[in-house]
């Protein structure tokens, strides 16, 4: 049997408590799967998993084997990397998460230009707004745009993500222009719900730091649609700058609230914690942090 790559598998396995997710990762039949792991305990003399119709456990000597492969793996791992290092440029596949639209706007635009300096390299982009649990989905790293949660990862920042309060002209002139923040409470507001703080808004003012609670008739979990809500006139949002700044430059939307300035969104990417960083994640977090400080 070849242990290694049975070693592998099992590790993915562990990872994801899926067969039919890791044959599909690893592009081998379901069967082949249970086979490499039926190997391992044929080979070791010990149970690894506890099998039943809905869920995969690992056992005890699951679980220090499993710690024992993730060891053996990211070392051997760190040796082929150093050894590539000295001689070629990184190659394999970086799997990216990032959200929907801030990739869109930030991140795909820059994406050819880092193929065409790594000829090598493949990507493979999962856009999802939602929390992508990086070690069970086999992700190398992703792209974070406010508050991180996952104390597991590690964390580089890459940027800051200024906002803004912004309303259409035709709103405006319809509701009045609030001038303080307790004006809020008489608008409609546009609220993001995939922000932790959801209905609060948080600013730094003439007083300091202030919050406040709004209210309005539309939510949503995607930015781009309260950038277009926003244009058709439907309330106040609180954006990044990155997503309506083109607007503001044309005069299609108009900031307000100037005295008081959203808290600023910090931006990260984050991978796994592990011994070393693969030189294809360390290319890309330099690559394109560069590129955001030029924005």
């Amino acid at each position: 049997m070849n242990v290694l790559l049975s070693m592998k598998v099992f590790r993915r396995v562990a990872e994801t408590g899926n067969f039919s997710e890791v044959a599909r990762e690893l592009a081998i039949s379901q069967p082949t799967v249970s086979k490499h792991v039926a190997a391992l305990e044929k080979h070791l003399n010990v149970k690894l998993l506890n099998r039943s119709t809905r869920q995969l456990n690992l056992t005890d000597n699951g679980k220090q084997y499993y710690n024992s492969c993730v060891h053996i793996l990211d070392e051997l791992l760190e040796t082929e990397s150093t050894l590539r290092n000295q001689q070629s440029l990184p190659t394999g596949t970086l799997r990216i998460n990032t959200p929907v639209t801030f990739g869109e706007l930030n991140i795909v635009p820059h994406l050819w230009e880092f193929l065409a300096d790594y000829p090598d390299l493949k990507i493979d982009l999962i856009m999802d707004d939602h929390y992508v649990d990086l070690v069970k989905e086999g992700v190398d790293m992703a792209i974070r745009v406010g508050p991180l949660t996952d104390s597991n990862l590690v964390a580089r920042k890459i940027g800051d993500s200024p906002r803004v309060a912004v309303a259409s002209p035709d709103y405006l002139a319809v509701r009045g222009e609030p001038e303080t923040l307790q004006d809020l409470k008489a608008h409609k507001c546009i609220v993001y719900t995939l922000l932790t703080t959801h209905n609060e808004w948080h600013f730094t003012g003439p007083q300091g730091k202030e919050v406040i609670r709004v209210n309005g008739n539309f939510s949503v979990n995607n930015p781009r649609t309260i950038r277009q809500a926003v244009l058709a006139g439907q309330g106040i949002a609180v954006t990044p700058l990155w997503l309506t700044s083109d607007l503001i430059n044309k005069g299609l939307v108009k900031v307000i609230l100037e005295k008081y300035v959203p808290t600023l969104l910090e931006i990260h990417a984050v991978y796994p914690e592990r011994r070393f960083v693969p030189t294809k994640v360390r290319c890309f977090i330099d690559y394109i942090r560069t590129k955001l400080e030029q924005n």
